[in-house]
């Protein structure tokens, strides 16, 4: 009905874009292939098509999304159309006997993607389409997983380029995708691009979460890791990770934009089900000395060399390491995988070398909570920050359960029995709405710290937050122990027995198990201090060039009495990361909604992890 009406109707004129998309039902369709004929049905659809490209003068891009092949009638029809920039193919996955088409030039082309390609199913030739399109600037090419499944590398990627590459005309594209790629790497492949022109590069290999030999092939193991020439490239995406990707990342510097896409399925999908479970297959401990053999764990015999936590903890040691130096002080974006928990160490690393980051998306442990209170106000550009629950279990055999943390006491009973019985950070993201809208609203209500931030990403849900407002100062003898703001001048303390205390209205106050903090800064579980007198070790100097406290210094000392905000600290260090409190008794509040994968999708931490290219 669509196509009639713009055939016989003044609409055509109109159209700027036109996608066919859904499954065409071919009757006899085996009868028609045994004796070289296409079927009726689908010889009239592409007449029908044809008919309705030639009445769109206007037509800027062109989605073939059906099951059925488009013919050599329609591809004429597109070649004819002046303005077309932008063109999608679905190539069939069916291996009923099809007529191989030489797609013809269309020279003004700027985007081109090829979709389920298979050596077997009878795809069109496109090396002539890529030879002469000197415009294109972003190619996707996707395959159809069954050659990797099948571990078959029939895919021939010198076929698609060998024009390009006997002219001598390598394809100047910015922006290069590749999915479900299985196939041999040759030296030609190299002349098929101009690796100085390539800016974004995207590789995805749409495998589930649970499937760690996916890369581990001979075919995979053929393709360099050094790149021939100088490369520029300022965006990579991926989905899959091993020891000679994170090489990679090691041989050039200034990536802008970074995006590890999660497999699926991903339980910190908005759009997944919210019941899905947390398989992960790396411990949560980040150890930077992966070279060392006295580190690695044993193996048991039921674990494969690629499956087991210690190696995929090198490896994704390997990649924070080579993000860090070689890449931290450009990056923008950042998206790391959900089966990566951090720790606060890891943490304070990337921010402390990433002042330039804007969006930011990462897992991290229960325990280290408390550090992103501290750190989060250091990246000043930061628009977007997305907290990923780790997937999976969070403990490895030798490292204890974190402990229950008290996240505070809430106005209301029921926010109070949610914290402090949560053990985990999915059972906080379970909370209800209201309950995590309050906390956010109190937590990042410091117009001098979080001013830039506008979006906040928690487990499967997001936030957004919105403009500032002031309510009256509760008196320090009713309020309850709670920090007004989460900002590291708050959350530091004097130590006692080992445990910190954080400072309420300018003292210290001794945690009796009923004080309250914040999401994202929960008070840590005081551990019993040795009988005998303390050693004095050798004091590493902070990440965030922070001086230490004198009770840091002298373990032994006792605590001075009387003690104020600013003398744990010098209040200079931190001064635009103290809490707001206004000079007429308010204090900071903000308003705080829930908003779904419509308003987020837009930021590329939500709207690039997924499976698509």
């Amino acid at each position: 009905m669509g196509l009639n009406a713009i055939i016989t109707r003044p609409y055509a004129s109109l159209v700027r874009s036109l996608t066919l998309r859904g499954n065409w039902r071919e009757s006899e369709l085996e009868e028609h292939a045994r004796i070289g004929r296409v079927t009726d049905s689908s010889m009239m659809l592409n007449i029908v098509v044809r008919a309705a490209i030639d009445k769109m003068k206007e037509l800027e891009s062109f989605s073939w999304e059906l099951n059925t092949k488009m013919l050599e009638t329609v591809y004429l029809g597109l070649a004819q159309q002046p303005k077309l920039t932008s063109l999608t193919i679905r190539f069939p996955s069916s291996r009923h006997p099809r007529p191989t088409i030489v797609i013809p030039p269309m020279p003004h082309l700027r985007r081109l993607e090829i979709t389920d390609i298979d050596p077997l199913c009878y795809p069109d030739d496109i090396s002539t389409l890529l030879w002469k399109s000197k415009k294109l600037q972003e190619l996707n090419l996707h395959w159809s997983p069954r050659m990797r499944e099948e571990q078959e590398p029939s895919v021939m990627v010198h076929d698609y380029f060998r024009k390009c590459i006997s002219a001598k005309q390598p394809l100047r594209v910015k922006k290069i995708g590749l999915r479900n790629l299985y196939a041999l790497h040759t030296e030609e492949f190299n002349l098929a691009f101009d690796q100085t022109i390539v800016e974004d590069v995207t590789i995805l290999t749409n495998v589930k979460s649970d499937d760690c030999n996916f890369m581990n092939t001979f075919v995979d193991s053929t393709w360099p890791i050094s790149p021939p020439h100088i490369i520029r490239i300022k965006s990579i995406r991926q989905d899959r990770f091993n020891r000679r990707h994170a090489d990679f990342l090691g041989n050039f510097t200034g990536l802008e934009r970074l995006y590890f896409v999660n497999a699926t399925p991903n339980p910190n999908d908005m759009r997944s089900p919210k019941h899905l479970e947390y398989p992960a297959p790396t411990p949560p401990f980040v150890d930077h000395n992966h070279n060392n053999p006295g580190s690695a764990p044993a193996y048991t015999p039921d674990t494969t060399p690629s499956c087991s936590p210690g190696l995929q903890a090198s490896i994704r040691d390997a990649y924070l390491n080579n993000i860090i130096i070689n890449h931290a002080a450009t990056l923008r974006h950042l998206l790391l995988p959900s089966y990566w928990p951090l720790s606060s160490n890891t943490i304070a690393r990337i921010v402390h070398s990433s002042p330039q980051l804007e969006q930011l998306a990462f897992a991290t442990e229960f325990s280290s909570m408390e550090t992103l209170g501290l750190l989060l106000p250091f990246l000043r550009n930061l628009v977007a920050v997305r907290l990923l629950v780790p997937t999976g279990a969070t403990s490895s055999p030798q490292t204890p359960r974190p402990p229950k943390a008290s996240l505070g006491r809430l106005s209301s009973c029921p926010a109070e029995d949610v914290f402090a019985s949560a053990l985990s950070l999915a059972d906080i993201v379970e909370a209800d709405d209201d309950i995590l809208i309050e906390k956010f609203s109190e937590s990042l209500a410091d117009p001098q710290v979080f001013s830039q931030l506008r979006f906040f990403g928690f487990g499967w849900k997001a936030f957004e937050l919105l403009d500032y407002y002031t309510i009256p100062a509760v008196p320090p003898l009713e309020r309850t122990v709670e920090s007004q703001s989460q900002s590291p001048a708050d959350l530091v303390g004097e130590e006692v027995n080992g445990c910190r205390e954080p400072y309420q209205n300018g003292l210290s106050h001794k945690d009796d198990g009923t004080g309250a903090s914040s999401i994202l800064t929960p008070a840590p579980v005081c551990q019993t201090p040795p009988l005998g007198p303390a050693p004095r070790t050798s004091q590493t100097p902070s990440l965030l060039g922070k001086r230490r406290r004198e009770h840091e210094l002298n373990p032994g000392a006792p605590p001075k009495k009387g003690m104020s905000r600013e003398n744990p600290i010098e209040v200079s260090e931190f001064n635009t990361c103290l809490p707001t409190t206004l000079t007429n008794g308010r204090v900071w509040r903000r308003r705080v909604r829930r908003v779904g994968w419509d308003v987020v999708k837009r930021y590329e931490i939500w709207g690039l992890d997924t499976q698509e290219l």
